[in-house]
């Protein structure tokens, strides 16, 4: 038996008896997450617009992880929509910078490693950057989003608030509340990967000056600085989004009790 087979063994057997039944759910979400990926990659590969392709598969993703979770709901759909236009606005303000930043492609710490494979894969790789940019905000940024509109929704429903207005300072202040701890989340998540790699540049007895210039390392920031940059744009998006929903089902929910009333008179 593989050490992958029986990891895999032991996160379903945790995930079944911690979780339950939602914890089963959430496995099966995990994979279906997983060949969504894959099934991405396999389009991109066939030279469909990466962006696109990254832009279409988040979506379906977070349908998928958020309905899996809650339901179909109003928390969900706030958040599925948050999540959504962060999407877009993080590839919007970064397409052009990673551009400028050349961040694509292979730095020359990689040549060895390619020497023997084919560069004549006909890819942006450019594009590609971002969409790994996207991808790689995307669970942090679905996790900040429905643990805002879930909580807006709850103390919309218990009525403890005078003031629409009040709402939206609530939704910011629990925002602020996730967003340290959730762009040290991505920190450590990026610095993990990291750890090698300055492994690697020590042994190549690279200066400081190298470090920083090498195209693998800034790469690797560019996509730190990104991600906190979406982790932040979560956060009013989702609180502006769910105060929307919600107000509005009540506007609609009053207009039709008032005409019900009428029609009774």
């Amino acid at each position: 038996m593989s050490v992958t087979l029986i990891l895999f063994i032991i996160l379903f057997i945790l995930m079944m008896i911690i979780g339950g039944g939602r914890g089963i759910k959430s496995f099966f979400t995990l994979f279906t997450n997983f060949f969504t990926l894959f099934f991405m990659l396999i389009i991109i590969c066939n030279k469909v617009d990466p962006i696109k392709v990254t832009i279409v598969g988040a979506i379906i993703i977070t349908y998928i992880t958020l309905i899996s979770a809650n339901g179909l709901n109003q928390k969900t759909i706030a958040s599925l929509l948050s999540v959504t236009l962060v999407v877009i606005i993080t590839m919007i303000l970064v397409y052009k910078m990673a551009y400028n930043a050349k961040i694509q492609g292979f730095g020359n710490e990689q040549m060895e490693s390619i020497s023997t494979l084919s560069l004549y894969v006909q890819l942006n790789f450019a594009q590609i950057s971002i969409c790994e940019i996207l991808i790689g905000l995307l669970g942090a940024i679905i996790d900040v989003s429905i643990s805002i509109s879930s909580s807006m929704y709850e103390i919309y429903k218990s009525n403890v608030l005078k003031t629409k207005y009040e709402l939206l300072k609530s939704g910011m202040n629990i925002g602020k509340d996730i967003l340290g701890t959730m762009t040290n989340t991505l920190l450590f998540a990026y610095i993990g990967g990291f750890m090698t790699l300055i492994i690697y540049f020590k042994e190549l007895h690279y200066s400081i000056g190298d470090i920083l210039n090498a195209k693998v390392f800034c790469s690797e920031v560019f996509q730190i600085f990104s991600g906190g940059i979406g982790i932040i744009l979560i956060i009013p998006v989702t609180t502006v989004v769910t105060f929307m929903i919600l107000y509005f089902e009540k506007r609609i929910h009053f207009k039709s009790t008032a005409v019900n009333n009428d029609i009774s008179q």
